[in-house]
């Protein structure tokens, strides 16, 4: 059983026993694990309150050949987040990140994934302004570095470009936009109305930079949860929401 040590981020975190926990892991090194803290719920344990979600450090355990769960031997704190647990909506907005990632990340490590991870989190600490706004925009960057971003730019059908102020449609089957032309050409089921001030907004989602101002906050936000929602749920996750989003929802309300 070789001692692996590794950056890790603890992303949620299950009661094993009256004594310890198990939590799931994005790593740097081994992508996401899960690991075992024997005793980490006793009232005098070596981890005390470090192994909690949304805290980043440096994870040792001992890593089993052919088993899913690893024991954890020591927790190295380098960053807590515990202010996300005194907003809801930070929380829930944690909460979708992470569990996009445990859902769909790939087996092995990507580095690019465990740090835009890391960022979105640490967005959801500092912000100051709509919350929603970076959540939002969080989520789609991790979708992106998924390799599912959709195309909005241009005509997912025939290629012609959409300009600024022409109606257009969002074809969740093709994972972009259609031009009003090429409604016909597709499935009714899957289309979903994409506004002109909709579909701005939705490319500064889509943008890491410059980021939406978040002073101000978004004109069509219901439409833009609806349609990451829905999107997701095509793409992603077998027709069904994730579990956090409904929370999420219901905090924005």
């Amino acid at each position: 059983m070789p001692l692996v040590t590794t950056e890790a981020t603890v992303l949620k975190t299950y009661e094993y026993s009256e004594t310890s926990k198990i939590l799931r892991l994005l790593t740097r090194d081994l992508g996401l694990c899960s690991v075992i803290a024997k005793g980490a719920r006793r009232p005098k344990s070596r981890f005390g309150g470090l192994l909690e979600p949304f805290t980043d450090g440096e994870a040792t355990f001992y890593a089993k050949e052919g088993r899913e769960l690893h024991t954890l031997s020591g927790f190295e704190l380098h960053r807590e987040r515990q202010a996300l647990g005194r907003e809801l909506v930070r929380y829930a907005g944690a909460g979708l990140l992470s569990e996009i990632v445990l859902r769909f990340a790939p087996a092995a490590a990507d580095d690019e994934l465990f740090f835009q991870l890391r960022r979105g989190l640490d967005h959801l600490v500092e912000e100051n302004g709509d919350l929603e706004i970076v959540i939002l925009q969080q989520a789609w960057q991790l979708i992106e570095r998924l390799g599912f971003a959709p195309s909005i730019d241009r005509c997912t059908l025939c290629g012609a470009g959409i300009v600024g102020d022409e109606d257009c449609f969002f074809d969740l089957g093709g994972g972009g936009a259609i031009c009003a032309r090429c409604r016909t050409r597709t499935s009714g089921l899957s289309l979903r109305p994409l506004k002109p001030r909709a579909r701005a907004e939705l490319i500064g989602l889509l943008s890491p930079r410059p980021p939406l101002p978040a002073a101000r906050r978004l004109e069509t936000a219901p439409a833009q949860r609806d349609l990451l929602r829905d999107f997701i749920a095509y793409h992603l996750a077998d027709h069904r929401p994730l579990n956090s989003f409904r929370f999420l929802e219901e905090r924005l309300r």
